[in-house]
C-alpha cells in the first residue's frame, strides 16, 4: 500500500555521503534538526511511487537491519559562502613591514561588512581585515578595533580596483593604497595604529570571508578578486604592479612573500604560490573559476589559450560545497539486499525525511534490465524554486517546498542565479537536495518513481544505476545488462556518460529513452563526482547565459552549451531531440500511416486505435511538458522510423529557442512535437524514444492497462529478446 504523508511538517533533515553504494559497502548518513534532540531511524526500500491528492507519494517496503529505537540529534550550521585559504609564510613574522594587496571588482549587493582580506593568528586573537562596508569604502580592522573608515568614495561597482594594506609594525602605521583601472597612479591614506600589534603571529590567510576557527565563514564577499599578494615592497609599488598586470606582478621577484596565482590549476581547488615559501591555498565552498580577470580583453574565450586573461575567482556569499555535517549513523549495506531506490527515514515527533540513495548491483548478479536515475538532471535541479520545476496540479501545500523556501542555506540550483545576480555553473549533492523528496512537486525523482511502480506491476526484476556510476565507471556501469532505461528526464550528460551510452547501442545493446528533452546540456563533473558545472553558451532554452568569454568549463576546460551546438545532438543517439515546451495541458499521439506494417509493428501491438495516450497524471495526456521530435537535419538516421506523433498541444506549447531564427511565434507549429521513434541500430543494438516526460506519468492509468503501458511493455519483451531487430523479425 502508498504510504500516505504525515500531516506533520518537516523539522528534521539529511543528506548521505555517497549516493549510490554496492553491497557490503558503507554508507554515512547526515542529520541535523530543527527542534526535536531525538529521531526514529529505519531503513526502507522504495517501491514505487503513486499520484494522489496530496502530491507523489512513495511505496515503501520496510528493510530492518539496525536496532531501532531513539537517537540523538542536534542542529548543524551550515558553512555557506565561498572563501580561499592558506598558511602565511613563516618569513612573515620576522619582517617589519610589508604589503598586502588584491585585485577587487565587487558585485554586491550591498551588506554592512564585506571581508576582503584576514590575517589570522589561529588562536582566536586579534585579526587584520581589509573590508568594504554598504558603500564599497574600505576599512581596515585589527581586532575588534576599525583603524580606518571611509576609505576614499569607494570602489566602483563592477570596475577593477587594486586595494593594498601597508602594515609597519615598528613605526605602529599602515597606509591604503586605492589604484582604479585606467587611473595613472594610486591614492594613498595612512592611518595610525592606535593598538597593540598582536602579540601572536599572524597564521592563516583568508580571502573573501572572515573565517572562525571551526571553519564557518561570515561577512562573504559577492565579487571577483585576483592576484593577491603579500610583498616587502610599499603599498603604492604594489598597486601599480597588481594594475600593470601579471607580469609586473611577477617581476617583484623576490619581495613577493606570496603571490597566489589564480590562473594556475583553474581545473581545481588547489591555488598556487607563487612566492618563496610555496604556500599552496584552497578554495572551499566551489567559487567560480574559468572567468574573466581584470586583464581580459576580448582577444581570447579560453583559459588555456591565455591563462592570464583568467586569472579571477568569482566569490560568492551563497556558494555552498559540502554542508560537512558529522556523520550521525552509518549503513553497511546487507549483501542480501537487491538493488533498487532506498531511503533512510528520520522520524520525529512532528515531522520526517526520506533520504534517497540507490545500491546497485554487484557485477555478478547484475539482472537483464537496468534503470539509469537521471541523478545529474536532479542535482541540476537541486533546491530550485518551485515555479523552475513544472505546475502545482492544484495542491495547495506540498510540505517540503515550505521547507525547502525557508532555508536558502541549503544552497542554490543551476537554475538560480546568486545573490549578485551572477549564475550559478556548479552543484553539489553534499547538502540537504529538498527536491530529490516526495513532499515536492512531481519533478525528478518523484515522476521517475512511478516508473519503479510500472516496473513491479509488470513483474521485470531490474537493477538501478546512477548517473554519477555512469560518468566514473563509463561502458563497464552497463555492461551486461540487455536492456537500459532511462528516466523522465535525463537532461545533463557528460562526454564519457555519452560516450558510455553510444557504445552500449553500439554493441547490441537496448536503450529505453522514456523521457523528453534529453542529452540536452554539457556538463562536466569533478572527480569525486559530488560536484557538476555547466555552462550555458550560445544557445539552447536556459534559465541564464554565460558571460562573454565563460563558455569553456573550469573542471575540464571543455567548451560548453548545447550538445547539439558541440556536434552531438541527441537524434543521432536516441532519434529525437528537444523540440518544444510547454506545462499546461498535455497532448496525444497519432500512429503514422504505415507504422503497424513496419519495422516497429511490434511495438503498436494490442493497441487497435490510432490515437492514444488522452491521460496521465501530467497534465492529462502522454505527450506534454518538454517533447522531442525526429529531425533528420539533426542527426535522425535512416536507422529510425517515427511510430507516432503528438497532437492536440494548447498554443503554449513553443519551440525550443534555439530554433527560432526570427522574432514572431508561430502559435500552429508543426515541429513542436513529440515523435515516438525506434531506431535499429546496424549490429543488433536498438533504441525505443517516446520524447516526452508526461509520458511516465500516463503508465497507471486504468491499472496500468492502457495504450502507453502496452506500448512500453511490447517494447520492453522485444527489446529483451535477442533477435535483431529488423524487417524480417
Amino acid at each position: 500500500m502508498a504510504d500516505r504523508r504525515s500531516e506533520n511538517r518537516k523539522d528534521i533533515v539529511g543528506y548521505t555521503g555517497k549516493l549510490s553504494v554496492l553491497p557490503g559497502e558503507t554508507l554515512d548518513l547526515k542529520v541535523s534538526a530543527y527542534g526535536p534532540e531525538t529521531y526514529e531511524l529505519s531503513w526502507h526500500r522504495i517501491e514505487g511511487a503513486h499520484w494522489t491528492d496530496v502530491g507523489s507519494v512513495p511505496v515503501l517496503r520496510d528493510m530492518a537491519c539496525q536496532p531501532s529505537g531513539p537517537r540523538t540529534i542536534r542542529r548543524h550550521a551550515v558553512p555557506i559562502g565561498s572563501y580561499m585559504t592558506a598558511p602565511l609564510p613563516l618569513c612573515l613574522r620576522h619582517v617589519p613591514s610589508f604589503s598586502v594587496g588584491v585585485l577587487v571588482k565587487p558585485t554586491g549587493p550591498p551588506k554592512p561588512v564585506r571581508t576582503l582580506v584576514c590575517l589570522a593568528p589561529g588562536d582566536g586573537s586579534s585579526r587584520l581585515r581589509i573590508v568594504l562596508d554598504d558603500a564599497n569604502r574600505i576599512a581596515v580592522a585589527l581586532g575588534q578595533e576599525i583603524l580606518g573608515s571611509e576609505i576614499g568614495p569607494g570602489l566602483a561597482a563592477d570596475r577593477w580596483t587594486a586595494v593594498v594594506v601597508e602594515v609597519d609594525r615598528g613605526a605602529g602605521r599602515m597606509a591604503v593604497a586605492l589604484q582604479e583601472m585606467g587611473m595613472p597612479s594610486p591614492a594613498v591614506i595612512g592611518l595610525v595604529l592606535d593598538t597593540a600589534w598582536p602579540k601572536q603571529p599572524f597564521r592563516d590567510f583568508y580571502l573573501a570571508a572572515s573565517v572562525s576557527d571551526d571553519g564557518m565563514p561570515a561577512e562573504c564577499f559577492n565579487g571577483r578578486l585576483e592576484t593577491p599578494v603579500i610583498a616587502t615592497c610599499n603599498g603604492m609599488e604594489l598597486a601599480a604592479a597588481l594594475i600593470a598586470g601579471p607580469q609586473s606582478v611577477r617581476r617583484l621577484g623576490t619581495a613577493r612573500l606570496a603571490h597566489w596565482d589564480f590562473a594556475e590549476a583553474i581545473g581545481s581547488t588547489r591555488v598556487v604560490d607563487r612566492g618563496p615559501s610555496r604556500c599552496d591555498g584552497r578554495l572551499v565552498n566551489g567559487p567560480d573559476r574559468a572567468v574573466t580577470g581584470a586583464f581580459w580583453d576580448g582577444s581570447v574565450f579560453s583559459p588555456q589559450a591565455d591563462p592570464d586573461q583568467y586569472g579571477a575567482v568569482h566569490f560568492h556569499d551563497d556558494d555552498l560545497e559540502d554542508c560537512r555535517w558529522p556523520t550521525n549513523a552509518v549503513l553497511t549495506v546487507p549483501n542480501a539486499w537487491p538493488s533498487g531506490l532506498y531511503a533512510a527515514r528520520l522520524k520525529t515527533g512532528g515531522g520526517e525525511d526520506l533520504v534517497p540513495f540507490v545500491v546497485r548491483a554487484a557485477p555478478a548478479q547484475r539482472k537483464r534490465v537496468a534503470m539509469l536515475l537521471p541523478t545529474c538532471t536532479y542535482l541540476s535541479y537541486a533546491n530550485a524554486k518551485s515555479a523552475m520545476r513544472g505546475p502545482d496540479f492544484g495542491i495547495a501545500d506540498y510540505p517540503d517546498e515550505g521547507f525547502l523556501a525557508e532555508h536558502p542555506e541549503f544552497g542554490k540550483s543551476q537554475y538560480d542565479r546568486h545573490a549578485d545576480g551572477s549564475p550559478v555553473m556548479v552543484s553539489s549533492r553534499l547538502r540537504p537536495i529538498l527536491t530529490m523528496r516526495f513532499g515536492v512537486r512531481p519533478w525528478g525523482l518523484p515522476v521517475d518513481a512511478w516508473l519503479l511502480s510500472w516496473l513491479a506491476h509488470e513483474g521485470v526484476d531490474y537493477d538501478l544505476l546512477t548517473d554519477e556510476d555512469l560518468h566514473r565507471e563509463g561502458l563497464d556501469a552497463i555492461d551486461g545488462y540487455d536492456v537500459v532505461l532511462t528516466g523522465n528526464h535525463p537532461e545533463y550528460h557528460s562526454r564519457e556518460m555519452l560516450d558510455a551510452l553510444q557504445a552500449f547501442v553500439e554493441r547490441r545493446g537496448r536503450l529505453m529513452y522514456l523521457g523528453g528533452n534529453g542529452f540536452y546540456w554539457r556538463i562536466s563533473v569533478a572527480g569525486s563526482g559530488a560536484r557538476i558545472e555547466v555552462r550555458r553558451a550560445e544557445d539552447g532554452t536556459r534559465a541564464w547565459i554565460a558571460e562573454p568569454g565563460e563558455a569553456h568549463h573550469a573542471m575540464d576546460g571543455a567548451y560548453g552549451g548545447l550538445w547539439r551546438r558541440l556536434g552531438r545532438p541527441p537524434n543521432r543517439l536516441v532519434g529525437v531531440g528537444f523540440a518544444a515546451q510547454g506545462f499546461d495541458r498535455s497532448g496525444s499521439y497519432r500512429v503514422v500511416e504505415g507504422a503497424r506494417d513496419g519495422i516497429a509493428g511490434f511495438a503498436l501491438a494490442g493497441i487497435e486505435r490510432d490515437t492514444f495516450g488522452a491521460f496521465g497524471w501530467l497534465g492529462d495526456g502522454a505527450a506534454g511538458q518538454e517533447i522531442d521530435r525526429a529531425d533528420p537535419r539533426l542527426g535522425t538516421g535512416r536507422d529510425s522510423v517515427v511510430i507516432a506523433s503528438s497532437e492536440g498541444h494548447p498554443p503554449s506549447m513553443l519551440r525550443t529557442v534555439e530554433e527560432l531564427l526570427s522574432t514572431p511565434m508561430p502559435l500552429k507549429d508543426a515541429k513542436a512535437r513529440s515523435d515516438i521513434v525506434l531506431r535499429a541500430v546496424e549490429g543488433g543494438g536498438a533504441v525505443f524514444s517516446v520524447g516526452s516526460m508526461a509520458w511516465i506519468g500516463a503508465l497507471a492509468e486504468s491499472g496500468y492497462d492502457n495504450a502507453i503501458a502496452r506500448m512500453t511493455g511490447n517494447v520492453l519483451r522485444r527489446f529483451l529478446d535477442p533477435r535483431s531487430i529488423d524487417r524480417r523479425s
